[in-house]
């Protein structure tokens, strides 16, 4: 089965921010898989990972782009400003800015018009992506129609993102990643990954972040609170927004209403981040009367969708496959 990804229909500036343009792409279904050609068709989101501190709108894999496209979706990946040269609410601003870029219908105007319908929303994306793409979606009035989560880092107070990690690849040094790390540096919006997930090596900007992760930084220098003023077991109330669980917690009533519906897949073996922190969103969701649902890769690790070979082999799409099938009940 051939993997070759299209080139986007539209690449265009959705926001801009002290002169710094932000981008997003959309690639639009080929007319032989849209459902109904007399309408436009509904929009899926796409947010990249990367730890908050990497990665770029082209860091999708043919796994998450073309069964989107066959099943007659549009795909919209989205750039959003990066740590540490913005805060994590920046880049959540700009992931919620991009959803409204779509919902309020600029994005069909700058396609001619006729050609998506914004309201028919899904809000998606993997790893730092799976989180802003749940922090986003229950943040914003009114919510996405559908959310999906491809092993998103959805707490950023669990142990494992403030504890130090060891690489299998080996240490990762200071002097070689410094550069990226400079709060005072400037601003960056696209960075496209560089890392081998069969190895878990990475280069560039991606050992930057790489280096953040195994220095169990991420939260101090993604949000510039002080180390000092981060206390795991009584986190500040701002703190706590950067846990998918005290979103669900906090939205208004009737829940059900104010948060969308979400589907999670996760492998088990996740060496990154851990299986349990999209049990617990799921199972808050559905304690809040939200349909959810979790779907488990057993024994796959971090980025496996990203791994050659995944797509068009049905055993490894399952699950894919399957949170396709939980959007479709909402944006068909």
């Amino acid at each position: 089965m051939s993997t070759e990804l299209p080139a986007p229909s539209l690449v265009v500036a959705f926001k801009e921010v002290d002169g710094h343009q932000v981008h997003l792409e959309c690639h639009l279904p080929a007319p032989e898989h849209v459902k109904d050609p007399s309408k436009p068709v509904p929009v899926v989101i796409w947010c990249h990972g990367g730890g908050f501190f990497d990665g770029a709108r082209t860091d999708f894999s043919p796994a998450n782009l073309l069964p989107t496209l066959a099943r007659g979706w549009a795909f919209v990946a989205l750039d959003y400003r990066l740590a540490p040269q913005v805060t994590l609410e920046d880049a959540l601003d700009d992931v919620r800015d991009g959803c409204e870029y779509v919902r309020s219908g600029r994005l069909d105007k700058a396609l001619g018009g006729g050609r998506v319908d914004g309201t028919r929303l899904a809000v998606t994306g993997s790893s730092a992506g799976g989180a802003l793409a749940v922090f986003a979606s229950c943040t914003l009035s009114p919510p996405p129609l559908a959310c999906y989560s491809l092993y998103g880092s959805l707490d950023l107070l669990h142990p494992s993102y403030n504890a130090p990690v060891a690489f299998p690849s080996g240490p990762i040094h200071l002097a070689e990643v410094a550069p990226h790390l400079d709060p005072h540096g400037p601003v960056v919006s696209h960075s496209p990954a560089e890392v081998d997930f069969s190895t878990m090596i990475a280069q560039g900007r991606t050992r930057a972040c790489f280096y953040a992760i195994q220095e169990g930084k991420v939260l101090p220098w993604s949000t510039r609170v002080p180390e000092r003023e981060i206390d795991l077991e009584r986190p500040s109330e701002a703190l706590r927004a950067y846990r998918a669980t005290e979103l669900v917690r906090r939205a208004s009533e009737p829940r059900s209403e104010s948060l969308p519906p979400t589907v999670c897949v996760h492998g088990t073996d996740d060496m990154m981040v851990p299986v349990g922190l999209s049990r617990d969103l799921v199972a808050a969701l559905r304690e809040a009367g939200v349909d959810a649902e979790m779907i488990e890769e057993e024994g796959a690790n971090h980025g496996f969708d990203l791994v050659p070979g995944v797509y068009g082999d049905a055993s490894k799409m399952g699950g894919i496959e399957r949170a396709n099938d939980f959007l479709a009940k909402y944006i068909d």
